[in-house]
C-alpha cells in the first residue's frame, strides 16, 4: 500500500465509514428480522413492505415481469409472497432498494452507465446460473451479481485520489479488474469492500463468501459453488460486452468452470436467455435507463 493517510487500514475500516454515503433504508432489516422470525406471518411482512410505496411498486412491478411468467396480475405484496415464497421475496427487496439507493451515486470518475449496465447483466447471468446449477434461492445470486463491483464504486466516492492512481496504473498495464493493483494502492481490493458490506447487513454467510471471492472462488471456504457462479457470471458479462463470446470458458477461472459443470449446449442458450431478461431488468430496477445505456 502506497504510505498516505487518506487511505483506512483496512476494507472493514473504510466500510465502517460509509454510513452518510450509502445507507440502506430501513425496511431491509425489518424484513430481514421478519423472514428469520419463524414465528412472523405473510400479513406482517406484506404490511411492513407496504409501508413504502415506492418500493412496493417496484416489487410488484418485478413479480408482475416476464422473468416469473405468472398469468394473473399480482396485485398484494402478500399475494407475491405466497407466489415466489418468503425468501425470494426477501432478495428481491434487497436488490431494488440497493439500486435505489447506490443510484444516487455519480462520482466524476466512474462511467455509472457502464457499472450499471455490467452489474445488472452479471446479475441476470447468476440467476439463470445459479437455476442451471440447481442452486436454492437463486434469486439471492441476483443480489451477488447485482453488488458484486459495489467495493469499485466506494472507493470512487470515498477515495478518489487513490482511484486516479488506480486508473492510471489498470491503463498502463492493461488490467481488467484491477485487484493486484487495488491492493498495491490503497492495501485492499474491492471484493474485500464488498464482502465486508454485506456483512455489514447482515446478508447470509453464503452470500457474503460468493462475493467476496468472486475474482478468486478456489480460495472461498466450502465447495464454492456460488462464488464460482459469480465469477463466471462477471466473466461471461465482460466477454459479451466485448462482443466476444468464443473465448469464455479459457477467460474464466478454470477451478470455477469445471465446479459449475455447466454441458457445453447450455451455454448459448444461457446466454440468449441472459440478454433478453438483462433488458427487462435494466428497464425494471432503473427505469428509463435502457434508453441512456
Amino acid at each position: 500500500m502506497l504510505g498516505r493517510t487518506d487511505i483506512p487500514a483496512t476494507a472493514q475500516e473504510l466500510v465502517s465509514g460509509v454510513d452518510g454515503l450509502v445507507s440502506l433504508p430501513e425496511v431491509c432489516f425489518l424484513v430481514n428480522d421478519l423472514v428469520n422470525d419463524p414465528n412472523s406471518e405473510i400479513e406482517q411482512i406484506g404490511h411492513v413492505i407496504s409501508q413504502d410505496p415506492a418500493l412496493t411498486a417496484r416489487l410488484l412491478r418485478l413479480v408482475n415481469s416476464s422473468y416469473y411468467g405468472f398469468s394473473n396480475k399480482i396485485e398484494t405484496v402478500s399475494r407475491a409472497i405466497l407466489m415466489v415464497g418468503l425468501k425470494e421475496l426477501q432478495h428481491m427487496v434487497w436488490a431494488t432498494t440497493a439500486v435505489e439507493t447506490f443510484s444516487g451515486l455519480s462520482p466524476d470518475q466512474a462511467n455509472m452507465a457502464g457499472f450499471w449496465r455490467h452489474s445488472i447483466f452479471t446479475a441476470v447471468l447468476s440467476r439463470i446460473l445459479a437455476r442451471e446449477c440447481n442452486i436454492l434461492h437463486p434469486e439471492r445470486l441476483f443480489v451477488g451479481g447485482l453488488l458484486h463491483d459495489i467495493g469499485r464504486l466506494i472507493f470512487y466516492c470515498k477515495l478518489p485520489q487513490a482511484m486516479e492512481e488506480v486508473l492510471r496504473l489498470e491503463q498502463e498495464t492493461g488490467q481488467r479488474d484491477g485487484l493486484d493493483i487495488e491492493r498495491q494502492v490503497l492495501g485492499f481490493d474491492h471484493a474485500e469492500v464488498a464482502g465486508d458490506l454485506f456483512e455489514s447487513w447482515k446478508l447470509p454467510e453464503a452470500l457474503c463468501i460468493a462475493v467476496r471471492h468472486h475474482h478468486d472462488p478456489a480460495s472461498a471456504p466450502g465447495q464454492g459453488m456460488e462464488s464460482a457462479i459469480l465469477h463466471v457470471a462477471d466473466v461471461m458479462a465482460h466477454v459479451l460486452e466485448a462482443g466476444d463470446d468464443e473465448g469464455l470458458e479459457a477467460a474464466c477461472d478454470a477451478h470455477a468452470w469445471q465446479h459449475l459443470n455447466l454441458p457445453v449446449e447450455r451455454i448459448k442458450p444461457v446466454l440468449h436467455e441472459a440478454v433478453f431478461q438483462f433488458i427487462e431488468a435494466l428497464e425494471l430496477l432503473l427505469p428509463g435507463a435502457s434508453q441512456r445505456v
